[in-house]
This record gives C-alpha cells, sequence and structure tokens, in this order.
C-alpha cells in the first residue's frame, strides 16, 4: 500500500496492550506454526496492538510535520469512541488471518474523520466520498484488531 496508516493504539499503560502484545507476539504464533498447512504460508509478523483507521495517506498531506497535522485533525473526543470488540475471527487473507472484530458504531466517526482528512481532502465523516468508503469499510473490511 502507497502512503501511511493511522493507527488506534491501547495506551501502553493500558492491561490491554500487554495481553494483545502477548497474543500477538507469542501465544499465537506458538499454536500456528509457519510449517501449518496455510495458502499463502505466512511466517509471523509482530507489530504493536491496533486497529487500522485508515491507510493510503500520501505523505504530501502531512508533510515535513506529520505531528501538526495530526493535532489538526478535528478527532472525536474520547467519550464518543467506543471501541468494543465483537468475535475472533480468522480469513484465509493475509491482514486478516486472525482478528477480532470491532463494533462498526463506536469507531465509525474516528475512521471517518481520519479518512476524510488524509486521503479525500474532505473536512470530515459527513463528505460525500468518506461516506461511501465507510460504507465499502463496514461491508467489505470492517473495523478489526489483527492478531496475525
Amino acid at each position: 500500500m502507497p502512503g501511511s496508516s493511522l493507527w488506534l493504539l491501547p495506551p501502553l499503560t493500558h492491561p490491554l496492550y500487554s495481553i494483545l502484545t502477548k497474543l500477538i507476539s507469542s501465544t499465537l504464533p506458538s499454536k500456528c506454526p509457519s510449517e501449518a498447512a496455510s495458502s499463502p504460508k505466512v511466517k509471523p509478523h509482530f507489530f504493536s496492538p491496533h486497529m487500522t483507521l485508515t491507510s493510503d495517506v500520501p505523505p504530501s498531506v502531512y508533510g515535513s510535520d506529520p505531528q501538526a497535522w495530526l493535532d489538526s485533525i478535528p478527532f472525536p473526543s474520547a467519550e464518543h469512541v467506543k471501541v468494543r470488540f465483537g468475535k475472533v475471527k480468522s480469513q484465509d487473507v493475509f491482514y486478516r488471518r486472525c482478528y477480532i472484530s470491532v463494533g462498526y458504531e463506536g469507531v465509525k466517526d474516528l475512521a471517518g474523520v481520519s479518512r476524510a482528512r488524509g486521503v479525500f481532502g474532505e473536512e470530515d465523516e459527513r463528505g460525500e466520498k468518506t461516506k461511501e468508503w465507510l460504507e465499502w469499510w463496514r461491508k467489505q473490511f470492517g473495523p478489526h484488531v489483527s492478531l496475525m
């Protein structure tokens, strides 16, 4: 994927951070060795626990000061963001080999404004392109936390 992604991460001090990190880095890889039947075969990739809000943000959008760009985004306040875990699922797709689904409504506005500002050049999640993308994201990809 060209460009950058915006991730929502649990704080390092939150208990969920250490639980998810252990699942990603040791528990699941030990239960699913790389030589197990898989199509395509994958080796474990270690990454910070996160939910991807959007991807493909061109470097030209955030320029030489990514933090200033992030600070300019009108993200919803924390009380309006509700990360609610659903079921653990698996698909034969690299980024969804094993994941936890996340409730759409609780993260929709956060992902929407991230996509609007990062990719579509719209003010917020109410822009036409962003509304279309949110519907696609909900149906085709869905918010989730990858585990492997």
